[in-house]
């Protein structure tokens, strides 16, 4: 099965994982071990925070959608609180530099760089509520 992930096609084999509800999270086991998970759907598009990291899960036909992580926009996929931003408009980042964390959910969720580049702007500072869909940060590859 292939699926975009944070822009980039990615082919899955099925069952390498066993995924079960926790509340309102899910626990995924694998022969690593297991680790919990958030995931959203929003329409084709589902948001997923793993181990510290966020992906934007997209089929095929959902991948001509404008905007996402393969532009450099960097979206709340969750009303949160912004609880640390660790860079500032103008600086340059690598792929997977953690640039703003949102906690939702009593969960804290990084949002990284999702290609190296230069942060070109900034819409969130440290205690800042942010609703679903709102940018949070602009990088421009190099």
């Amino acid at each position: 099965m292939k699926r975009f992930i944070n822009g980039e096609e990615h082919e899955f084999a099925t069952g390498i994982a066993k995924v079960d509800r926790l509340g309102d999270k899910l626990r995924v086991s694998t022969k690593e071990g297991s680790a919990t998970a958030v995931c959203i759907k929003q329409g084709d598009v589902v948001h997923l925070s793993y181990r510290g990291r966020q992906y934007k899960i997209e089929s095929k036909q959902a991948r001509g959608k404008t905007g996402g992580a393969a532009s450099g926009e960097i979206r709340a996929p969750m009303p949160g609180l912004i609880v640390d931003v660790r860079v500032e408009v103008g600086q340059v980042v690598k792929k997977g530099d953690t640039l703003v964390v949102l906690e939702a959910m009593k969960t804290q969720q990084p949002f990284t760089a999702p290609f190296d580049g230069t942060v070109d702007d900034l819409w969130v500072s440290v205690g800042l509520q942010v609703g679903d869909g709102d940018l949070l940060a602009l990088v421009k590859s190099k």
